[in-house]
């Protein structure tokens, strides 16, 4: 009986010797495609050194390759029906996105970033004490830019979250501030709306007309 369980245990540890191979050699052959982080061709060299005799070929950003395995930090692959080896980091499994996309999505994402960076040193400078209730007082909207509005936030900070907008002229109400910011009332919503920097409301002065009687 015992030999009979032991004899059980050894197939089963065969078994799945098998398939863990044959698993790893599905996962070291396939295609891929180069994909260097700026945009250069890959060397395509004839042993797994950096040498600058063994280069065979210099490789394109984005072309189509057949790896055959994995060496360390090497992959063997098959190029214009040669043999050789590349570094396997710049190897992806997806299609890279042309370099120009790449590069483009790459600023946008530094822009937001130093956007980001801004905002928040902006926001270090700014008065985040409690808002005091103040007697309603009209305002109108000036960003001091054609075509700038002026953000709502969810909070008295930079950093919250915006909820709405408001285009140059608009009328609003102040029913609390502090030093730099505002809570405002929409009359249009009949609701208060959330909190506006004050540099973005200038206060509505009512002139009075003084008749003069000849």
């Amino acid at each position: 009986m015992l030999k009979r369980s032991a004899a059980f245990l050894l197939a089963a540890v065969m078994v799945w010797l098998l398939g863990a191979a044959a698993l790893a050699d599905t996962m070291q052959q396939g295609s891929m495609y180069v994909s260097t982080a700026n945009g250069r061709a890959l060397r395509f060299r004839s042993s797994k050194s950096t040498t600058a005799d063994n280069v065979l070929a210099e490789i394109p950003y984005g072309t189509k390759v057949y790896v055959l395995n994995w060496d360390g930090t090497w992959a063997r692959i098959r190029y214009n029906s040669a043999v050789g080896y590349v570094v396997k980091k710049h190897l992806t499994i997806a299609r890279p996105e042309p370099f120009e996309t790449v590069q483009a999505q790459r600023a946008q994402a530094e822009a937001q970033k130093a956007k980001e960076r801004e905002i928040r040193a902006a926001n270090r400078k700014l008065d985040h004490s409690r808002l005091k209730k103040t007697d309603t007082y009209d305002v109108t909207v000036r960003t001091g830019v054609d075509g700038l509005t002026a953000f709502v936030y969810k909070k008295a900070d930079l950093t919250s979250a915006i909820l709405r907008s408001y285009d140059e002229g608009v009328r609003l109400s102040v029913t609390a501030k502090n030093r730099d910011w505002a809570m405002v009332y929409d009359g249009a919503r009949d609701e208060e709306v959330g909190y506006m920097l004050l540099e973005d409301l200038e206060e509505d002065i009512m002139e009075e007309e003084i008749l003069e009687e000849d």
